[in-house]
């Protein structure tokens, strides 16, 4: 990840784009086509008058036969004839390469931005919406819309918009030999236009079924690899096979229904083609022997009809191509739909800037309750109160499911309470961006998030501004120096995905060196040292108390050893606060505490 200044200032050119994943293609074009929309109308303005040059030249060809017909000598007229014909055919590639030029110098950008602005609306969603999501199919769907992307519009600038003007070309040019003709020719490309259109719908439907089925199968891909040391540690290398094996069938069945439907539509085209040309063929020779078109008007109407045949067949291929696209694209977009994280203004600009030079943050649940949006009759917390004092340090201990975790994702507004409310120095977080109360807090997870990047660019997102120094300073307060410096290429050694080149215990000091180098004045810690030995427990327990003077602090933690300085712990059953004191007063009280901290050995809760 570079850092700040070294990036590309193009970049900000996103700013502006779209924050919600739009609902379908035609959306998504119209929103990241509008800064291309100049360029978009010269590329169509120069084809255009290329294709006319181009369409043109058969009718030319006509007035040479029929001027050598009436006079079997190279006249002044067939001369000039002649140097329009070359003018026209130079003139046709010179401005379909300037065409060229101008869809090279905007098409890729075009294409990454729906790339950039699917990721931003993407990030933009909230908690839920990526706890019930595959990452690997969320990668597959913002890559296929991306390249989807590029695919429609090469084949609608190259195979479909000239092709078109060709067509509406040849059919006003027909109106010169003959009406008749003419409207023959029209009335082939309407009900071929129509049908095509009609069948394509449907098959685009059936391409969204495909695209489907194929970020299943991705899905599966990125789930096995990423859990690759389950399927090593159980054997299980064979089952997986089997599973991708049966999504790949249902791709496969899905695409073969795909383009079946799709055999009959190419069949009744072509054989639509063979009798229009077979009628108009008859037509226009009975015109010939009947005197009313010239034998140059019979070569042109050959010429126009024998092209309209090929490029009608290569436009349905385009069309075709196109309703593929757009049911991926849809597919996609589909996918990417959800709910969007909630945003809101801040009502007091100036809160968050106080509250980072006084260090003084304050936080009050009143009568909080939860629930998950799809599990609405269970609550995760029910009648929850809270207060944190100021640079107050709280525990929060209790059994699985008892709601710690929930409690930690509240306060940091990856969901809101669907009960009571949450204040922060007085202001309802609820009502304020999730950004406020996150930009106000260090947390430490208890399964560490890393990068499949080096150890410096995992610790300097926590404070992308950091200097080298401050850098060094937090790993050696996180006890992570040594084992740092003793690695092949120290700070900048790449970690693998996920901090898989790492131990348990080395990617939780990484995440500590991160809250310690974002120095924000609230610190939560979520089981941060459950993957550390007694040593270097000890030995960050005094960097992290250090660390939480002077600030609020929220510790969750299972081994109770770690809370017993705390100024306040709460113990936690069903979702409620069902003690709360400090460690003398809770073994005083001989409740639930009391008797966690008599079973507890070394630091640990027996079983």
């Amino acid at each position: 990840m570079p850092l700040l200044e070294d990036q590309d200032p193009s970049l900000s050119l996103y700013a502006d784009m779209m924050q919600q994943v739009p609902r379908t293609a035609k959306e998504l074009f119209i929103e990241v086509g509008k800064p291309y929309r100049k360029k978009f109308f010269l590329f169509f303005l120069l084809g255009g008058i290329g294709s006319f040059f181009w369409m043109t030249t058969p009718y030319v060809v006509a007035k040479i036969i029929d001027a050598l017909t009436e006079t079997p000598s190279i006249t002044n007229i067939v001369v000039w004839l002649l140097v329009l014909f070359v003018f026209l055919r130079f003139a046709e590639e010179t401005l379909w390469r300037a065409a060229e030029y101008v869809a090279r110098s905007f098409v890729p950008e075009l294409v990454e931005d729906v790339r950039m602005s699917l990721f931003r609306s993407t990030l933009a969603k909230s908690h839920y919406y990526f706890v019930n999501s595959s990452s690997g199919q969320l990668g597959h769907w913002i890559n296929q819309a991306s390249a989807t992307t590029k695919n429609f519009i090469s084949t609608v600038f190259w195979n479909m918009w000239g092709m078109a003007f060709k067509l509406v070309v040849a059919a006003g040019f027909l109106f010169t030999v003959h009406w008749a003709l003419a409207l023959l020719f029209i009335v082939w490309l309407i009900l071929l236009f129509v049908f095509t259109v009609k069948r394509g719908r449907t098959f685009s439907e059936l391409i969204a079924d495909w695209g489907e089925e194929k970020s299943k199968g991705a899905g599966q891909v990125v789930d096995a690899m990423s859990n690759h040391l389950a399927v090593r540690s159980f054997t299980t290398k064979s089952y997986e096979e089997k599973l991708l094996a049966a999504q790949q069938r249902n791709i496969v069945r899905s695409r073969k229904i795909s383009w079946r439907h799709n055999l009959i539509t190419n069949a009744a085209k072509g054989q639509s083609a063979n009798v229009a040309g077979l009628l108009g063929l008859v037509f226009a020779v009975w015109l010939y022997a009947e005197g009313q078109i010239t034998i140059g008007e019979l070569v042109l109407f050959i010429a126009y009809f024998d092209a309209a045949s090929v490029g009608l067949w290569k436009l349905s291929w385009a069309i075709n191509e196109l309703y593929m696209d757009y049911g991926m694209l849809n597919n996609a977009l589909e996918g990417l739909h959800g709910a969007d994280e909630r945003q809101a203004s801040l009502q007091n600009a100036s809160s968050q800037s106080e509250v980072a030079s006084d260090r003084s943050v304050t936080v009050v649940l009143n009568n909080v309750g939860f629930a998950y949006p799809d599990q609405p009759e269970s609550k995760i917390l029910s009648s929850f109160d809270l207060k944190i004092e100021p640079k107050q340090k709280v525990g929060v201990v209790g059994g699985s499911g008892a709601g710690k975790s929930t409690l930690v994702a509240l306060l940091l507004a990856f969901y809101d309470a669907t009960e009571g409310e949450i204040l922060v120095n007085g202001q309802t977080l609820q009502e304020q961006d999730p950004s406020f109360m996150r930009s106000l807090a260090s947390y430490v997870p208890q399964e560490t998030n890393l990068f499949n990047r080096t150890i410096k660019e995992n610790v300097l997102y926590a404070k992308l501004d950091a200097t080298n120094a401050q850098i060094t300073r937090a790993l050696e307060l996180a006890e992570a120096s040594d084992f740092v410096a003793a690695l092949p290429k120290g700070i900048d050694t790449l970690i693998g995905e996920r901090g898989v080149k790492l131990s348990g215990g080395q990617r939780q000091r990484i995440a500590i060196a991160r809250a310690i180098l974002r120095d924000a004045p609230l610190l939560i810690l979520d089981e941060a040292t459950s993957a550390l030995d007694s040593v270097s427990e000890q030995a960050i327990q005094k960097a992290l108390h250090t660390l939480m003077q002077d600030r609020t602090a929220v510790v969750v933690a299972h081994r109770l050893s770690t809370l017993k300085h705390l100024d306040k712990i709460i113990v936690m059953d069903q979702g409620r606060v069902v003690e709360c004191g400090n460690h003398n007063e809770l073994l005083v009280l001989d409740g639930n505490y009391a008797d966690l901290w008599k079973r507890q050995k070394d630091g640990f809760l027996a079983a």
